[in-house]
């Protein structure tokens, strides 16, 4: 019984180092959405990552581009959300991490692609 409980006890301590809980932090920087593409690097150059959201955090994200007419583009952005541990995000697993927002504080649109 002695052995099974540190075999647990070491699998339940691999698993918080292997997924890290990263939190809802605040992050600013440049989102470029298009054709297979959502690339998110911040204003300190950490990225690209996968940018994904959920709820009314994606219609508020992506409003800039409506208003000009265009499904995609680049933006400037605030948010907060919760970055994900490394592995492989987005279209066909090119980004080694995913940023989930949670909410929009602020988007200003850089360039609309038609």
């Amino acid at each position: 019984m002695h052995r099974r409980a540190l075999l647990i006890a070491a699998l339940g301590v691999s698993a918080c180092a292997a997924n890290p809980v990263s939190g809802v932090r605040r992050y600013a920087g440049r989102w470029d959405f298009h054709f297979e593409t959502s690339s998110f690097v911040t204003s300190d150059g950490e990225g690209p990552w996968w940018l994904s959201g959920e709820g009314d955090a994606w219609p508020a994200l992506t409003a800039p581009f409506g208003e000009a007419g265009s499904p995609w583009g680049v933006l400037d952005i605030v948010v907060e959300g919760e970055l994900s541990a490394p592995g492989q995000y987005g279209h066909l697993g090119a980004y080694d991490r995913e940023l989930r927002i949670t909410r929009v504080i602020s988007t200003r649109l850089v360039q609309a692609h038609r």
